[in-house]
């Protein structure tokens, strides 16, 4: 999946959206959105979010820490945007805003994210109760009109202002799309600080800082911004941002618009439309991917503009870091052996959340699927290899993320608007009616655009050279004399390390022929020498204790706590001692978690008995030439593979056969 992509909203609001009636404002925004922070902050952070987004609760724990750092200067309003494909976005929104009538926004925010798959009117009231409000007024705040119109008003306001996907932020008129780090909110923040401060020392009044600067950082919105966000002035139903002439005079069409990719298609492929078709769309996608699930809404909406002249081709990217995506990609299939795909792919597509085994057999019951068969189909593997087929193709025609598409080769990333699909279905016609009118019979016309696209021919595998590993001493997951060894060099504070865990055990569940070896490569010069910088910072404490977990023979279950605890390990608060601290502490309970004993591992930790086994493993490293993490060696070769259980289990085959 992709951060911050903008997805085309419909909102579906009343005749017109009156702001309203409310006290005149007095500060940097209009009391009509919930709000936190010094009333005339230097700094004011509008927040555009849904309370069913994955993202924006992400976004809200960065906006929470934000609130702490810059307590001072920052102010903080929320601005409702529910999404049309999140049912339970909007009741949350009036739930919200419900709470804030009795001052109480905050900790139903608080309440609606922290039980973001359990938004329903009982809970609702539930947590009414629990954060003190009046239950009665707010049952009855929650069916007011007025509620709901305000709702709206935010949806329209939010739209106008640009914003058609959540999460979206305004730092004094600085426009933020998606849940990013909070490195790139402070780096806003801090200059803005220091602009705020030179227009105070220059006599303007704080009361109009926000006004001002939001006028110098987004000419081109400001008018609406102070309109509708300062000032809470009445928002037209079918408001659009204001064109900004620079952007529009900057635009550039994309890098890989006009390139023409192999997307080989076969009758193998679930198909939406008429076989000859003159455009093709090939689509990647993955069914745990939420942006997939976002853009299908618009598939179907150009399917249906373009009736009869398009098709729709379906492939799975399942990407390696969603357990339940490979899986549910063979449902699918085993549903279209049943003649029922597009049933199924609505179904799983519909129920993200409840993808697991057991889970896939209940939705192919629901589709009206013989379920022996489906089981049958899905126990014994029949759809592995079309996946792994798809999976190949999808690399050698550059969709590494998800969604991708191919209209007639040409590719768009990511969950477009559906002006983007219309304009090169709308070129891809005309050129395809061209090849008709020379002659080409409709059913062959892909088939010759195919002939002369492009393919990115992935390297090899592996590479020719084969570096040297001592095995002995590192845990494994396997048998330590399997006949293929996979080395992989970790760092605990690595995100992309947790990721590649799950595909390659996998294969070593499957296979007994292979075997995973831990060795450690922390990115800080707290313990690697040739490390310029101390990257990550608690990641060698954390080998050292991983170490402690290995003599326990609990390496495994260690491992899989601190991946999974990775973000929260290190405090972000406090000076470096404190920090270290709060590390040390918590490493302790992922010990405890672990069932080792807390006490025994201290001491193994201060002994520093895992000194000789670090320094064997970063010297093989740099022998090895390894500059970064996670790197995988099979059999002392580097792999340059994607990272997917069907893509280790070939090159493992062929290892094994003797043909690599």
């Amino acid at each position: 999946g992709l951060l911050g992509v903008v997805v085309v909203v419909t909102v579906a609001a009343p005749a017109a959206v009156a702001a309203p009636v409310v006290a005149a404002a007095t500060g940097s925004v209009n009391p009509v959105h919930p709000a936190a922070g010094p009333e005339n902050a230097k700094v004011t952070l509008i927040e555009i979010s849904d309370f069913q987004c994955p993202f924006c609760s992400r976004a809200a724990a960065t906006v929470t820490e934000l609130k702490k750092l810059y307590k001072d200067d920052l102010k903080v309003a929320f601005v409702n945007l529910p999404l049309s494909f999140h049912p339970n976005a909007r009741p949350a929104a009036i739930a919200g805003l419900a709470a804030h009538r009795q001052g109480k926004f905050w900790e139903m925010h608080d309440k609606l994210f922290g039980n973001a798959k359990a938004l329903t009117a009982d809970n609702f009231k539930k947590w009414a109760g629990e954060i003190g409000l009046d239950v009665a007024k707010f049952e009855a705040d929650m069916k007011d009109p007025a509620v709901g119109a305000q709702v709206d008003r935010d949806q329209a306001m939010a739209n106008g202002l640009g914003i058609s996907g959540t999460p979206g932020f305004f730092i004094n008129g600085v426009r933020i799309s998606g849940a990013q780090p909070v490195e790139n909110f402070k780096k806003i923040i801090d200059e803005q600080i220091t602009k705020a401060n030179d227009l105070i020392a220059r006599g303007t009044a704080a009361v109009d800082v926000h006004e001002q600067l939001v006028r110098a950082n987004n000419p081109s919105s400001a008018d609406n911004f102070v309109k509708w966000v300062i000032k809470g002035e009445a928002v037209p139903v079918n408001a659009k941002p204001a064109p900004d002439p620079k952007a529009a005079a900057e635009k550039k069409p994309a890098e890989d618009d006009r390139t023409v990719w192999k997307a080989s298609v076969s009758d193998a492929d679930p198909i939406e439309g008429p076989k000859d078709a003159l455009v093709t769309i090939v689509e990647f996608t993955d069914f745990q991917c939420p942006y997939c699930s976002r853009v299908r809404p618009t598939l179907h909406d150009a399917m249906k503009q373009y009736e009869g002249k398009v098709r729709l081709i379906f492939k799975n990217q399942p990407l390696p870091f969603h357990k339940n995506a490979g899986p549910a990609a063979e449902a699918a299939l085993c549903g279209g052996d049943q003649g029922k795909f597009w049933e199924m792919e609505e179904r799983l597509f519909s129920n993200q959340g409840s993808l697991e085994r057991a889970q896939l057999t209940d939705h192919a019951k629901a589709v009206g699927l013989d379920v022996g068969k489906f089981n049958k189909c899905m126990d014994g593997g029949k759809m592995k290899a079309k996946v792994a087929a798809d999976q190949e193709i999808a690399e050698r025609v550059t969709a590494t993320g998800t969604p991708a598409f191919f209209i007639n080769g040409r590719k768009i990333s990511g969950a477009q608007p559906i002006d983007a699909f219309k304009r090169l279905i709308d070129e891809e016609l005309v050129k395809a009616e061209a090849m008709v009118k020379s002659g080409v019979a409709k059913k062959d016309v892909y088939a010759k655009i195919m002939a002369s696209a492009k393919e990115n021919i992935p390297a090899p595998p592996l590479a020719a050279e084969t570096a040297s590993f001592d095995y002995n001493g590192s845990p494994v997951y396997g048998s330590k004399d399997a006949k293929v060894k996979i080395a992989i060099y970790k760092d605990f504070q690595c995100p992309f390390c947790a990721r590649v865990g799950a595909p390659v055990k996998a294969v070593v569940k499957e296979d007994k022929n292979v075997a995973v070896f831990f060795k450690h490569f922390p990115l800080s010069n707290q313990c690697n020498p040739g490390m310029g910088r101390d990257m990550h910072p608690a990641a060698c404490t954390a080998a050292y204790w991983s170490f402690a977990a290995d003599a326990q023979g609990k390496f495994w279950d260690f491992e899989e706590i601190v991946f999974n605890s990775m973000r929260t390990m290190m405090p972000s608060e406090g000076d470096i001692a404190t920090k270290l601290a709060g590390l040390e502490a918590n490493l302790k309970t992922y010990a405890k978690q672990a069932g080792m004993d807390v006490a025994k591992a201290e001491a193994y930790v201060k002994s520093k008995v895992w000194q000789p086994k670090l320094s064997k493993d970063i010297q093989e490293a740099g022998a090895a030439k390894v500059r970064g993490t996670p790197a995988i060696y099979i059999n002392g070769r580097a792999y340059n593979g994607a990272m997917n259980p069907a893509a280790i289990k070939a090159v493992v085959a062929k290892l094994l056969a003797g043909t690599i």
